[in-house]
């Protein structure tokens, strides 16, 4: 399976869409670091309307990582990204303290 985000798509996002987030820091070293890989998926007003009526607990936890994300993270997220990770985003750059995650600079 291909993301259909590259320069030059004409493939238009649609809500409904779920799609899989994958951020690979480059160290520009021989050294690599840790990656994210998270599943969003993408929800108009109307079907975000009708997943939080028909799934509740569900929905509380995607508002949850949604504000870890903003809150604790600086990754602001338009509307209609929910995301799916219960570590969404969550990027320990040091294998031996996963206690410390990256974070936007604010």
């Amino acid at each position: 399976m291909n993301s259909p985000i590259a320069a030059g798509s004409t493939i238009e996002l649609r809500s409904g869409m779920t799609l899989q987030v994958d951020v690979i820091p480059a160290t520009g070293t021989e050294y690599f670091t840790t990656n994210i890989e998270d599943g969003v998926a993408l929800a108009d007003e109307g079907l975000r309307a009708a997943f939080a009526a028909n799934h509740p607990q569900a929905w509380e936890r995607i508002q949850a990582r949604r504000r870890f994300m903003e809150d604790t993270l600086g990754i602001g997220l338009h509307p209609d990204v929910l995301p799916f990770s219960n570590i969404p985003a969550w990027l320990p750059p040091f294998l031996l303290r996963p206690d410390r995650a990256m974070v936007m600079a604010g």
